[in-house]
């Protein structure tokens, strides 16, 4: 089962504490100057891998590594859209990824950024013609849904059926 927050209390000693260490922080500054950057830079970078998980892009290119498609995990964008259209659109985003990656990092082309950013539009509306509508909205779920349940049987053990389920089958004439 799932638990879904019902209601919020909101209080207001939350917004007060955080003011206040914003303000010290302030005050903390020259402390703060003789910690190395390597030491933030790795602050940094074990939250932005921490933040991967839960990351449904990063979560269908790890897909990628795995060879063995009945180990996929079972989220919902993998036991309802078929493999070929789940790497697909993957792939194009991904790709869409990278080029925002790499004009972000070259400032030669960093002009083109903003007219990227809209032409995004467009590519997200002529997905409609690759994939279905059902694809889309799994594939696009805003929302953290539960995964599939596991099937009761294996697809192997389908398959194995014993001789009184071979002789209870039809005979057809």
């Amino acid at each position: 089962t799932r638990q879904v927050v019902s209601k919020v209390a909101e209080q207001r000693v939350t917004n007060l504490m955080i003011h206040i260490l914003i303000g010290l922080s302030l005050a903390v500054g020259s402390v703060v100057n003789n910690v190395p950057k390597a030491v933030t830079f790795g602050i940094f970078l074990v939250m932005g891998f921490s933040s991967l998980s839960g990351n449904q892009l990063f979560e269908r290119v790890w897909l990628w590594t795995i060879w063995d498609r009945s180990a996929y995990p079972r989220f919902r964008f993998v036991t309802r859209v078929p493999y070929n259209s789940l790497h697909k659109y993957t792939a194009i985003q991904f790709g869409c990824f990278a080029i925002l990656y790499v004009l972000t990092s070259v400032s030669a082309v960093a002009v083109v950024f903003p007219f990227f950013m809209a032409s995004l539009v467009f590519v997200r509306k002529s997905l409609k013609w690759i994939f279905t509508e059902e694809e889309l909205a799994e594939l696009d779920a805003r929302e953290d849904l539960p995964p599939d349940e596991e099937p009761s049987e294996k697809p192997h053990e389908r398959a194995v059926r014993t001789l009184e389920d071979v002789e209870k089958l039809p005979v057809e004439p």
